[in-house]
């Protein structure tokens, strides 16, 4: 099942819709609390309802007087703090209610042609604002009205403002940022990602033929450049690495070739048995493995010396070199060429210890009987085949792998097949085991031709 990452653009439109609307919020807020505190009038002075339930409460006596009786629409008025009101008809008869401001009483006693104002006093005295003047119809005529109360609103009030507010300005400008914020992110997310993705594509190009290779970071943001940095110096220690454990296996190998070459004079000189022979085998074998890690390196290090090679050629020459170890080991030698192979372009002495390799590995597991063959065939393939007991089909690939061994109670390391693999991937081509005719095992190893 294939694992699900967390989309870094959600991630980004919820924490930025969060933080608009939670900046939004508070802006509101702050506003409506500062012109509470300050008793700004523009939102707390009476309304037009205030000066409707003030007229309608109003009668008049026979000799023309102005009376204001008791009304349930201004019994909810007088419920608000500090509330008052001047009543003026067109003779200048007056009527007034609560503690009216004196500049209100003046401009009632002065009468005007406004016919609607309201009244936004300064900061200094917020109890003296918050203001209503209107001009309407009465029974025996026009009657100015101004209606009034403290500018500071009382909770109730305050929180019936707020949530009006936010009906009307708040939430609307909340969504609007959100939708536009949900529109515009994935174009913003995609130009970022891009250069991401170029990263990941170039991550995806890193392997082991190409250690010096690094991540480009010259377009990646600053907040991605540490892990960039971060992965190509990993990148560059493990190419240290390698080049270390490279250096110390070329200068093993070289060290191994004299101690290799003296044992095997020395055990050449022992009396002839199964003994010796076995000896001879095994030192053989370390021989091969040791030329083997001399020639990987070398080839990795001059690519260059590769050269036209006649597989019949070699592998002549490394059936007359082996003859006598095969024999030796008890088992009989077959030479054939079942058709005339092309040259390939290779470095002849690896190609010359792989297949000795693949000889001293059929001599070592083939039981010691019955025949090994060297064949070559066209187009440029040449093949070990033994009468063994074979290799099972589940194991011809893990034989291939380095430290490998089918038979834990044999020596060796399991080394020999890596490194023939190694060399023949080297020059393009594969080796692979397949069962053969007679029983046991066939080791192939092909090559593209020149």
């Amino acid at each position: 099942m294939k694992r699900q990452f967390p989309s870094l653009k959600w991630r980004l439109i919820r924490r930025l819709f969060a933080l608009q609307a939670l900046t939004i919020l508070s802006l509101g807020a702050a506003f409506v609390l500062g012109l509470w505190s300050l008793g700004f009038v523009g939102i707390v002075a009476p309304g037009e309802d205030s000066i409707a339930s003030v007229a309608s409460a109003v009668t008049r006596t026979d000799d023309g007087g102005i009376v204001v009786t008791e009304t349930s629409e201004l019994a909810e008025e007088r419920a608000a703090p500090g509330f008052w009101f001047v009543i003026r008809d067109r003779n200048g008869r007056v009527a007034t209610e609560g503690p009216v401001p004196a500049e209100f009483m003046t401009i009632a006693a002065l009468g005007s042609g406004i016919a609607e104002a309201r009244f936004n006093g300064d900061e200094s005295r917020p109890d003296a604002v918050g203001a209503r003047m209107q001009v309407v119809d009465g029974k025996d005529g026009p009657l100015t009205i101004i209606v009034g109360r403290r500018g500071i609103l009382p909770p109730t009030l305050l929180l019936l403002t707020l949530t009006a507010f936010a009906s009307s300005a708040v939430f609307p400008a909340i969504l609007l940022t959100g939708l536009i914020t949900l529109a515009v992110t994935p174009f913003i997310m995609r130009g970022i990602t891009r250069d991401l993705e170029t990263v990941a594509a170039a991550a995806g190009r890193i392997d082991a033929e190409h250690r010096d290779y690094r991540l480009p970071f010259d377009a990646v943001p600053a907040e991605i450049a540490p892990l960039v940095i971060a992965m190509n110096e990993t990148l560059a220690r493990l190419e240290q690495a390698y080049h270390r454990q490279k250096r110390f296996m070329l200068a093993a190998a070289h060290e191994l070739r004299t101690p290799i070459a003296i044992l095997q004079a020395r055990i050449e000189t022992m009396v002839k048995n199964e003994v010796s022979g076995r000896l001879l085998e095994d030192v053989a074998r370390l021989a091969t493995l040791a030329e083997q890690l001399l020639d990987l390196q070398r080839l990795n290090n001059e690519p260059e010396q590769l050269k036209p090679l006649d597989l019949v050629a070699v592998a002549r020459r490394q059936v007359a070199d082996l003859a006598p170890l095969i024999v030796a080991a008890g088992y009989e030698t077959d030479f054939q060429i079942a058709s005339l192979p092309k040259a390939i372009l290779a470095d002849a002495s690896s190609i010359e210890r792989a297949l000795a390799n693949l000889v001293q590995n059929a001599v070592r597991h083939g039981g010691r009987t019955g025949t090994i063959t060297i064949r070559v065939q066209a187009p440029a393939q040449i093949s070990v085949v033994d009468n063994g007991p074979g290799i099972a089909a589940a194991d011809r690939e893990r034989i291939f792998e380095p430290f490998q061994r089918l038979v834990s109670d044999r020596n060796g390391i399991g080394l020999g097949l890596h490194l023939v693999r190694d060399i023949v991937e080297f020059h393009g081509g594969r080796v692979w085991v397949s069962d053969s005719p007679g029983g046991g095992a066939s080791f192939n190893m092909s090559f593209p031709t020149t």
